[in-house]
């Protein structure tokens, strides 16, 4: 909890901006609302609920929460705004810009899904990132995915998002295995607006698109910790690929489809570098370039070792 009169209070200028998209979504909302009404440090947040017209009951957990948050709901940041409303919407990133909208402005965004979860710290460390690297426009943790009950399934290592194929769109399972994972990337404001937010007419991968769009204006980094989580279930939307890949190649004129082959091709070869941020316990996160490793089934160390290996050559003038 941070004292009402401390220096850090009157120091506070960064507002989160975060919305959750909800259809009949009792199971997990607990969960997703605590992820985030739980974060501390020296920021407020600007947190909307933004359902499509529930039946399960999933309102009245909102109504609980809009309560409990009003009542005295221990709360460790400079403070929580939370709404809620509901109203039938046109798809999932439909509702996702209806919640940015009832949020207002803010500094730094992002959303969360109704399964999903913000890890326990991500929001300070964003705030320390953005506030260390002006520059630095959105940032992406190490995918992680959950399942059912909680339990992580997979923490993925660093992955490498060069700018460049990201706006070709390489990163949709087909053309380099990862994805940018929507759960734990945020960004500026003014990326979303320069982006001109999202595009409402996806069903599917509005994430997608929106990241070929950030790349555009600037590249991702790829920050070494956990900031979000990703639940695997049954029954969601994300599990039907074959629909996705279909609704992203639609979005393609036959240029950028050509475009996404010879990024991919690249991609391959490792032959992008793209940026990092790394922490050593107490030290401060320190932005890196790592050139993509040549061996990239050895995970997270390779990539560590490839760095260190260029590092050596470039101080020795060999390169």
């Amino acid at each position: 909890m941070l004292p009402a009169n401390s220096n850090l209070c009157e120091r506070i200028s960064v507002r989160f901006s975060i919305t959750t998209p909800v259809l009949n979504g009792r199971k997990f909302i607990d969960q997703t609302i605590l992820s985030v009404v739980s974060q501390t440090g020296p920021f407020s947040i600007r947190y909307h609920i933004q359902d499509g017209g529930s039946k399960d009951g999933t309102l009245d957990l909102l109504a609980t929460w809009k309560h409990r948050i009003d009542s005295g709901f221990p709360i460790g940041c400079a403070g929580i705004d939370f709404t809620y409303s509901s109203a039938p919407d046109k798809g999932l990133y439909d509702g996702i810009s209806n919640g940015f909208a009832a949020c207002g402005d803010a500094d730094v965004m992002t959303w969360i899904n109704a399964d999903d979860r913000l890890e326990a710290g991500s929001l300070a460390t964003i705030y320390e990132i953005f506030s260390r690297y002006p520059d630095v426009k959105w940032v992406t943790g190490r995918p992680t995915v959950i399942n059912e009950n909680g339990e992580i399934l997979d923490i993925a290592p660093l992955t490498p998002f060069p700018q460049k194929a990201v706006a070709a769109g390489i990163f949709d399972g087909r053309f380099a295995q990862k994805f940018i994972q929507q759960e734990g990337t945020f960004w500026r404001m003014r990326l979303w607006t320069a982006a001109n937010g999202l595009n409402r007419h996806f069903r599917l991968a509005g994430d997608f698109d929106l990241w070929r769009r950030f790349a555009v204006h600037s590249e991702v980094v790829i920050c070494n910790s956990i900031l979000g989580n990703f639940r695997f279930r049954d029954g969601q939307l994300s599990a039907d690929k074959s629909a996705y890949h279909r609704e992203i190649d639609a979005s393609l004129s036959t240029e950028e489809v050509e475009t996404r082959a010879a990024a991919s091709k690249t991609y391959k070869r490792a032959g992008f570098a793209y940026p990092v941020l790394v922490r050593h316990y107490s030290g401060p996160w320190t932005l890196e370039r790592w050139p993509m490793c040549i061996a990239p089934m050895l995970g997270t160390r390779a990539f560590q070792w490839e760095y260190k290996r260029i590092s050596v050559m470039s101080s020795l003038g060999m390169i």
